[in-house]
């Protein structure tokens, strides 16, 4: 039996990589919008009125523990796919 060749580049199909980029922008860009919107909003409230920062500290803290991890999951699926896109 032959043995694989250890420096030969592996193909992955082209419809797994587009369903990972595009799952991946599924979930990056609205979740990443919302949390950018709520967190900017949130840290705007804070400069404008500082006597309600503690409010608004606790908003930041609520809007990353909630819409973190779907950015984090989008953004890495994003990568993965462009990692096989690239052949790597």
């Amino acid at each position: 039996m032959s043995q694989p060749d250890p420096g030969a580049k592996r193909t992955y199909s082209v419809a797994g990589t587009v369903a990972l980029l595009l799952i991946g922008l599924l979930f990056l860009i609205p979740s990443g919008l919302c949390t950018a919107i709520l967190g900017g909003g949130a840290l705007l409230d804070a400069f404008v009125h500082p006597e309600n920062s503690g409010d608004s500290l606790s908003a930041i803290v609520m809007v990353a523990m909630v819409g973190g991890p779907f950015v984090a999951v989008g953004a890495v699926l994003v990568w993965f796919g462009v990692k096989r896109l690239r052949g790597r």
